[in-house]
């Protein structure tokens, strides 16, 4: 199983982020991802046995209540012509959200699971195979309010990958 941690926004987040990429994609080309797909990607872990499902838990679960819910925006646009991503992001990382990161990570790593060796940069991709930057750097969307940590398998499909919860976490820290 292909599986990722990750955060998945609220149905009208998710709305807005789907718009913004209509918006953008005629400037930047590439494919939108499926509206139900977009979320921010916390730790990617590649193929794991479903045997190793209760470990996941575990460290997601230690990861979560290391953290109170939060609030953050999706101030700016970007592009990483290399990936040929376009992607909005917060304008800097919410402290809440680096300390979950890094928890998870470390929860990751001492369990033996492979980890990104790259620093961790927030962001919801909206456009992949992307040939030109957003013309826009930034557009107002709705702020996104981080209340759980989600477990996910991505599974192929005709129409492209489709991305299913497994598992999900609330963010319990000083409740």
């Amino acid at each position: 199983m292909r599986l990722f941690f990750a955060l998945w926004p609220q149905p009208a987040l998710r709305t807005a982020l789907a718009a913004a990429a209509r918006r953008l994609q005629p400037g930047c080309g590439g494919r939108m991802p499926a509206a139900r797909n977009l979320h921010l990607t916390l730790a990617f872990l590649g193929d794991v046995a479903a045997g190793r499902l209760p470990e996941l838990a575990e460290i997601a679960g230690e990861a979560a209540a290391a953290v109170p819910p939060f609030t953050m925006g999706l101030e700016c646009f970007g592009w990483w012509p290399r990936q040929r991503l376009v992607w909005a992001a917060p304008v800097a990382c919410p402290p809440a959200l680096q300390v979950l990161a890094e928890v998870l990570a470390g929860g990751l790593r001492a369990a033996g699971f492979r980890s990104e060796r790259r620093r961790f940069l927030p962001h919801v991709t909206l456009l992949r195979d992307a040939r030109h930057a957003p013309a826009a750097a930034a557009e107002r969307l709705p702020q996104w309010r981080v209340s759980e940590l989600v477990l996910a398998v991505s599974e192929p499909g005709a129409g492209g990958p489709r991305y299913r919860s497994l598992g999900v976490w609330p963010l319990t820290a000083g409740l």
